[in-house]
């Protein structure tokens, strides 16, 4: 049943109690004052014949003398007057009685006389039906108002659902059903309830959307950061001044001026970062053109600053100079920065591998490799498996919080979907993990 038609049946059912109790009130204080009228009669009755008998002696008792209704008889040592006592009427003490039967109403009416007693019996059967067509009359009206009060409820539940139906409307067109085609239940309360629950699904979902891409965001600008710091610092600690100098050359053979390189490549990074998370959350990729994979792949190593090499993670660029593709330059340097640290923190110390053929980008390393049980999950948010053992997943200078692992390569998933890419993984021959990532065939020259 609908809320409106509950609406409707409540008003009505107020009504038709009310009237209902009301009109039976009024039918038994009826029926009560009409038992009390009687009684009083029949007890002037009595009276009236007590007074003949006590002046002519039971002679005076006659029914054919008796208003209609009415019977009489006198009890004493001779007997009963005018005819003899009903068997029902001879246990009777003094003072009123009534007694029902088929068709007959009594009231009885016992009292003490000279050398007797006097039993005066009245049928009020009459006064009975009178009563009971007034409770008909009462009954029927009852059923007029409640008639009237059905055809008002319809108005004032209209009324009353009227509001409950707008904002069922508005969560409707902001958050339609699932199912196309799907009717809204009929109940206006259901309707409510299962918008409501839509919207809240919506918004719960929408809520940790905007929680992962913020974590990803995090994720994604950890390491261009914290190799840009790493940089910078560097220079301030050489003491650079005007240029190069042999005497300022960092440790490991790094030059100020691949240092501010480098600190160039991590800013461009971030930049991509945050434009690629952008181009996640409005579901928008940025425009694709041609661009030289090799120099992606450079600027994308860059830009994890020392971290390859604390891992002892090395890279072998094997795409032509002049390869070129036509991509989303910041979402493939998105992709391709997740793989590198994926490899860093997970397969190093290994060689990295970087070809391409065919539309399709190869990532391969000769690390430990991830076993074939565990490969269906690898892009599944903060799946780490194996990874967690791991000696670089353990270090807590380099490796991201419990709550980012396991994202780098889930974001890569997501981007490489968002612009129409596919990743996959397999294994690396003769050992390794390989990671494909296959363009869509236009685009790539």
């Amino acid at each position: 049943m609908s809320l409106r038609r509950r609406v409707m049946a409540a008003l009505v059912s107020l009504v038709a109690l009310f009237t209902l109790i009301q009109g039976g009130i009024a039918v038994l204080s009826l029926h009560e004052q009409e038992d009390e009228l009687v009684d009083e009669l029949v007890l002037a009755e009595t009276h009236r014949l007590a007074l003949r008998l006590a002046e002519s002696g039971p002679a005076a008792i006659s029914n054919s003398l008796l208003p209609k209704s009415y019977e009489a008889w006198w009890v004493g040592k001779g007997g009963s007057v005018p005819r003899p006592l009903p068997a029902e009427m001879k246990d009777l003490t003094d003072g009123p009685h009534r007694d029902s039967s088929p068709g007959a109403e009594y009231h009885i009416m016992v009292m003490p006389v000279a050398e007797g007693r006097l039993y005066v019996r009245y049928n009020a059967v009459r006064n009975e039906d009178k009563v009971r067509a007034f409770a008909v009359q009462v009954f029927a009206l009852a059923l007029v108002f409640i008639g009237l009060a059905a055809w008002i409820a319809r108005y004032v539940a209209a009324v009353l659902i009227a509001p409950l139906e707008k904002v069922a409307q508005l969560l409707d067109h902001w958050a339609p059903a699932s199912e196309p085609g799907e009717a809204p239940p009929a109940d206006e309360e259901q309707r409510v309830l299962k918008a409501f629950q839509r919207v809240q699904a919506r918004w719960e979902l929408g809520l940790a959307r905007e929680n992962e891409r913020l974590t990803d965001i995090h994720h994604e600008i950890r390491t261009p950061l914290t190799a840009l710091r790493t940089d910078l610092e560097m220079l301030q600690s050489q003491g650079l001044r005007d240029g190069d100098h042999a005497s300022s050359q960092a440790s490991r053979g790094v030059t100020p001026s691949q240092r501010l390189q480098r600190a160039l490549i991590a800013i461009d990074a971030i930049t991509g970062a945050l434009e690629s998370m952008r181009a996640l959350r409005t579901g928008q990729a940025s425009p694709a053109e041609p661009v030289l994979l090799a120099d992606c792949i450079d600027d994308a190593w860059a830009s994890l600053g020392d971290l390859p090499e604390k891992r002892a993670l090395t890279l072998s660029n094997e795409v032509g100079k002049k390869v070129v593709a036509v991509v989303d330059r910041q979402a493939l340097m998105a992709i391709l920065r997740n793989l590198f640290r994926n490899a860093a923190e997970h397969a190093a110390p290994a060689k990295l591998r970087v070809s391409y053929a065919e539309t399709q980008l190869i990532v391969a390393d000769d690390g430990p490799g991830i076993p074939e049980e565990e490969r269906a999950f690898v892009f599944d948010r903060y799946y780490r498996g194996r990874l967690a053992d791991a000696p670089a997943a353990q270090d807590a200078n380099h490796s991201a919080s419990d709550f980012e692992r396991g994202l780098g390569l889930a974001i890569a998933r997501q981007v490489a979907e968002a612009n129409g890419w596919h990743l996959s993984v397999t294994a690396a021959v003769p050992r390794g993990t390989q990671f494909s990532i296959s363009f869509k065939e236009a685009q790539a020259i």
